[in-house]
């Protein structure tokens, strides 16, 4: 037997929309952030990358959780990262039984360069729209962030 669907609110109106706004942009904003990346870079590490840039210090757990990829698999990853000079990889000092990771000047590099490539690009795309309409997804942006807190 099907559940009965919710009935229509607000929220859930604006619930849909998230839904059916936000994978598709983060997958145009992933991929403008993968053009240009460095020859060698594979999208895994690249996505790697990026993490670790914008969570200096996190954790190997935390990055696997990220790409939805297993321990062994994170592991091997930042382990070519490492040997390749983007990632540093250190114990930290309040549990060494946890790993750090941070990105190398080099990564971090290459981090800001997709970054400021992303931003150039997304810019250009709101170029068109008044300051109102840019205040207005920017405060909205904002209160989604607030609302979903600790989720995101």
């Amino acid at each position: 037997m099907n559940p009965t669907p919710a009935a229509t609110t607000p929220s859930r109106q604006t619930a849909e929309v998230v839904l059916d706004t936000v994978p598709a942009t983060m997958r145009a904003i992933r991929g403008h952030m993968r053009e240009g990346r460095e020859e060698g870079v594979s999208v895994p590490q690249f996505r790697a990358l990026l993490y670790v840039g914008r969570n200096p210090g996190t954790d190997l757990s935390s990055l696997a959780e990220h790409l939805g990829a297993s321990m062994p698999a994170v592991s091997e990853l930042i382990s070519r990262l490492v040997r390749d000079g983007l990632v540093l990889r250190e114990l930290d000092p309040a549990s060494r039984r946890r790993i750090r990771l941070t990105n190398s000047a080099d990564g971090e590099r290459q981090f800001h360069e997709a970054r400021g490539r992303t931003i150039d690009w997304l810019a250009n795309r709101l170029g068109s729209l008044s300051p109102e309409q840019l205040d207005r997804i920017a405060s909205a942006l904002q209160e989604l962030r607030t609302v979903l807190g600790d989720d995101i």
